[in-house]
């Protein structure tokens, strides 16, 4: 009987699986407890010179960016850039 070769060899193979999974997961390890801090919050110049917000700070605090989901769709389906607050104020619509 001849000598038959096998067609792989498993310790080639388990060192390829261990490469390959080492390579895949790679970038979840290596920035394992490198989360960078949040940024600061900054008014800009207008924002200071205001000296009001919006809306209450409790409803800010809470529903910041519910707000801004209804800004975007009412600029973008409804065209309207104007925002009135519950006290009649009226502010220009912006998201930047």
């Amino acid at each position: 009987m001849p000598n038959k070769k096998k067609m792989y060899d498993k310790g080639k193979v388990v060192i390829g699986l261990c490469i390959l999974v080492a390579l895949i997961t790679f970038p979840f390890w290596y920035n394992l407890g490198k989360a960078a801090p949040p940024p600061d919050p900054k008014l800009s110049e207008k924002a200071k010179a205001a000296k009001e917000c919006v809306m209450p700070k409790v409803y800010m605090t809470s529903e910041h960016m519910q707000l801004l989901n209804e800004w975007r769709d009412t600029v973008v389906r409804d065209a309207k850039r104007v925002f009135v607050n519950s006290s009649g104020k009226k502010f220009n619509i912006s998201l930047s």
